[in-house]
């Protein structure tokens, strides 16, 4: 055993980076809500360490830009999904992504990762709600800054495509999402595209569900916590040195 933690990477856009935030702005005076990483930080405590490597706003061409660098500077990372298309997917504007685009910029992220044996999960987009989103952002809007669930739906199934000829599990969150929410689907969305704490939790499970299913030696359930419990360390710690 070693001191050296093994690395689970989160890697995508907004909804990446706000997995750890317990009070999404738009829901101000509800109190706390569930939180992906916690919720994953708490399941991996001394067996992974969680890193959350989330930009909002970014699309697949932007992040396949910055992933190198992140492997660069981070090491030993074991497992790590990869969460883009929500802004791919806009009609147009900077965020843009052509399809045949974004299934190159998928291919070679995951083929990043697997170059480094680092087991990929790839994550499809989620489920849009213009009615909720649009009406603040006028000017986005304007600019061509539109989505659409047909549009996440078409994203989705490239990202779908892709997994099966990486080989690489899909985590299909708009499936789950409707499955878990039916007719009231739009409860799950802070702003109409941004998860509240329902829609993360649907996240956690289906993330867990995935690597249970697909990689299972890194299921929290599977992994060795690092360390004896505290009543089996003698007083002056002595045996602790066998694990160190």
């Amino acid at each position: 055993m070693t001191m050296e933690y093994k690395k689970f990477l989160l890697f995508g856009d907004s909804i990446t980076e706000y997995c750890f935030s317990t009070r999404p702005s738009s829901h101000e005076g509800f109190g706390d809500q569930f939180s992906l990483g916690a919720a994953l930080t708490n399941d991996y405590t001394r067996k992974l360490e969680i890193l959350q490597r989330g930009f909002a706003g970014y699309n697949s061409r932007w992040g396949l830009k910055i992933l190198p660098k992140i492997l660069k500077y981070e090491q030993n990372i074991a497992i790590g999904y990869i969460f883009f298309g929500s802004n791919d997917s806009c009609a147009a504007g900077t965020q843009h992504v052509p399809e045949d685009e974004y299934e190159a910029n998928l291919h070679k992220s995951v083929q990043m990762l697997k170059a480094r044996s680092i087991k990929p999960i790839i994550v499809g987009p989620a489920l849009y709600d213009g009615s909720k989103f649009e009406p603040p952002r006028q000017d986005e809007i304007k600019a061509g800054y539109i989505r659409s669930n047909e549009a996440f739906i078409r994203y989705g199934r490239i990202a779908a495509n892709v997994a099966s000829k990486e080989h690489v599990p899909f985590l299909d969150l708009r499936a789950a999402m409707q499955r878990e929410a039916g007719d009231n689907w739009k409860d799950l969305l802070a702003d109409g595209l941004h998860f509240n704490g329902k829609a993360y939790e649907i996240f956690y499970k289906e993330l867990l569900r995935t690597i249970k299913d697909h990689y299972p030696e890194y299921h929290p359930d599977n992994m060795e916590a690092k360390l004896p419990n505290w009543r089996n360390v003698k007083e002056d710690g002595s045996n602790l040195d066998q694990f160190l």
